[in-house]
């Protein structure tokens, strides 16, 4: 099978970001493929606090300083994404999506035709994964087309 559109999926914060990159950049290269590396960001209403019904309405309406946290959060990681991308995944499209990883990035792979999706994969045990999530378990459930999964044994392979 020949990819012709590749998706690199990465946490710009995550220890295998730089597998993916490369595992991505191979594969890529290896078909002649496009590569476009996302990062998703959350939100806004991901990252503030949910208010019980007891406490008042106006609560819960998000202030002018935790939108513009947000906005320069989210304006950080794009920065830190396209110069990750370009260090490690040359001529790659950076892109940050919004909202849930799993769902932001298999939608946009659905909306951009994508063959592959390239991410990583912590290989958390049970209890792990029942506490912290697995993203990536999401993402295979939820993409339009084939997931390669980076562990950490197979990121540290890549030179």
């Amino acid at each position: 099978m020949q990819f012709r559109s590749i998706i690199a999926a990465i946490d710009i914060d995550d220890d295998l970001a730089i597998g993916v990159l490369k595992a991505a950049q191979g594969l890529a290269q290896k078909d002649g493929a496009g590569l476009q590396v996302v990062s998703v960001w959350p939100s806004v209403s991901a990252v503030t606090p949910t208010f019980s019904a007891e406490i008042s309405a106006s609560s819960s309406v998000l202030s002018q300083a935790t939108i513009e946290q947000h906005r320069i959060g989210r304006e950080n990681c794009e920065n830190r994404l396209a110069e990750v991308a370009a260090k490690h995944a040359p001529g790659a499209m950076a892109i940050v999506l919004d909202g849930d990883p799993a769902d932001a990035t298999a939608e946009y792979a659905a909306e951009n035709g994508a063959d592959l999706i390239v991410t990583g994969s912590h290989q958390r045990n049970f209890w792990n994964t029942l506490f912290q999530g697995s993203a990536s378990r999401e993402l295979v459930r939820e993409a339009p087309c084939a997931v390669f999964l980076v562990t950490k044994a197979f990121a540290s392979t890549l030179a």
